[in-house]
């Protein structure tokens, strides 16, 4: 390769890291990876968190993070795996995260709800409805563990108010 060619080539490599550190790219533009190779590597990350080797998942949704943090799926799927590990603040961070970048994600919807109720805050309740409507036939495990919370919830209050109302009668 001749000199003229590799200073283009460097210019244009230079250019690329000025834009990403402007926040105008991701890394994931600058290395040339493409939507269906990150869905790749995503999956690999499914079918590991999937598996139980919730280490390796966090480091492969880590690693895509870094590539594309303005991937709210990603997110989400980062939080899944924090929230496994039992690292509970970082999961509702990287939920709300994706909830900025994809306001209708059920995962990221379902899952905050259900640390919001376990840390007794009420929106907890409008999370798991909201995880429910952006998914209202049920294709994620997500919305339908969404449902299934509601309605146990539901079930729980009726119960109590017939107990109360039987206990006043």
């Amino acid at each position: 390769m001749d000199q003229r060619r590799q200073d283009t080539l460097d210019a244009e490599a230079a250019e690329q890291v000025r834009r990403w550190a402007r926040g105008e790219r991701t890394w994931a533009e600058v290395e040339g990876i493409t939507f269906e190779e990150a869905q790749g590597i995503a999956r690999v990350g499914c079918e590991l968190a999937g598996a139980g080797r919730l280490e390796e998942a966090r480091v492969v949704f880590e690693g895509l993070g870094s590539l594309n943090p303005r991937d709210g799926a990603v997110r989400a799927a980062l939080g899944t795996v924090y929230q496994k590990l039992g690292r509970i603040p970082e999961a509702r961070a990287e939920y709300d995260a994706a909830l900025q970048l994809s306001p209708d994600n059920p995962v990221a919807l379902a899952n905050r709800g259900e640390l919001r109720l376990r840390a007794g805050e009420r929106d907890g309740l409008v999370d798991l409805a909201r995880a429910i409507d952006a998914d209202p036939e049920g294709e994620t495990a997500a919305a339908r563990r969404a449902r299934a919370l509601l309605r146990a919830m539901a079930l729980l209050a009726a119960e109590s108010a017939a107990e109360g109302a039987h206990a006043a009668g």
